[in-house]
C-alpha cells in the first residue's frame, strides 16, 4: 500500500508541477488546469487512472470520463511518463 501511495503523490505533484490547482468538489479534490478537472486513482486490478471532465458543470456532476489505466506491474517510471504524456495531451486540445 506505501507504493501505491508513493506513486499516487507523484501524480499529485506532477499535477501543480504542470500548472494546475487544486478545487475540492462535491468532497472530492479535483486538479483544475483551465477548464479541465481532473482526479487521479488507483483501484486494485485495474491499476492507475485519471477522471477527467471538461468543465465545472461537468465535475459538479460528477460526470468525469475514465483515461487510460496503467497497471502496478508495469512500474512506476512506465505509469509517471504514460499518465504525464495523457495529462499534456488533454491540456493540450
Amino acid at each position: 500500500m506505501e507504493y501505491i501511495a508513493k506513486i499516487l503523490g507523484e501524480i499529485r505533484e506532477m499535477f501543480l508541477r504542470l500548472g494546475f490547482h487544486i478545487e475540492e468538489i462535491n468532497g472530492e479534490i479535483n486538479y483544475v488546469y483551465n477548464d479541465l478537472y481532473c482526479i487521479p486513482h488507483y483501484i486494485e486490478h485495474i491499476g492507475f487512472f485519471v477522471e477527467y471532465a471538461d468543465s465545472f458543470e461537468q465535475a459538479k456532476k460528477n460526470l468525469h470520463e475514465d483515461g487510460d489505466s496503467y497497471r502496478l506491474d508495469i512500474g512506476e517510471v512506465v505509469i509517471l511518463d504514460g499518465l504525464e504524456k495523457e495529462i499534456r495531451k488533454n491540456i493540450e486540445g
